[in-house]
């Protein structure tokens, strides 16, 4: 799988995975991702902020994601557990969606572990709906462990990951120039 960021003209692209997700989690019966979000604005200005990133395999978007260096300030508002680190930096992911196409072949895991070796930092938060047991265990496989429930669209639970030294032992840069064979 090649991970690198998003560009503005593969939206539709994008949107094609969201919409493939957002079945995926109403068929499990998850109320997550059924509205309006999240919508082609949510992901332009993830690209245009150079935070969102996409997953392929053959040169096909199977995988989005937003990885947010900021923080989040709903996760300062935790309750029913705490934060195991409390580093006031830390990286969240967002928005993670896989292609229905692919589900079950472990691309999410994959994706997810890509974006951790492949950013500087060692705290890692994400959330997910109580209904989204895919994402639940994806987390957890990773190594994330589940902190408690923040005020995200209701209520959503809480997962941070502590990267170990190994994590980014793998990672390489890509040149895009290389990559696409352009001189």
């Amino acid at each position: 799988m090649d991970i690198r960021q998003a560009f503005p003209n593969e939206v539709n692209q994008i949107m094609t995975v969201i919409s493939s997700a957002k079945q995926v989690l109403a068929e499990s019966g998850s109320s997550q991702w059924q509205g309006d979000y999240p919508n082609q604005n949510d992901i332009f200005d993830d690209i245009l902020q150079g935070q969102g990133y996409v997953g392929l395999i053959e040169g096909q978007i199977v995988a989005y994601a937003a990885v947010i260096t900021d923080g989040d300030p709903a996760y300062d508002k935790i309750y029913d557990g705490r934060w195991r680190h409390s580093n006031h930096r830390y990286i969240t992911f967002h928005r993670i969606a896989v292609l229905a196409e692919v589900m079950g072949q472990k691309i999410g895991q994959t994706f997810l572990q890509g974006l951790i070796e492949g950013t500087d930092g060692h705290d890692f938060r994400c959330d997910t709906h109580e209904k989204n047991a895919a994402m639940q265990h994806i987390l957890e496989k990773l190594g994330y462990v589940y902190c408690g429930k923040v005020p995200i669209d209701g209520e959503r639970l809480a997962y941070q990951k502590i990267k170990t030294k190994a994590e980014k032992a793998f990672y390489q840069e890509v040149d895009e120039a290389d990559y696409h064979g352009l001189v």
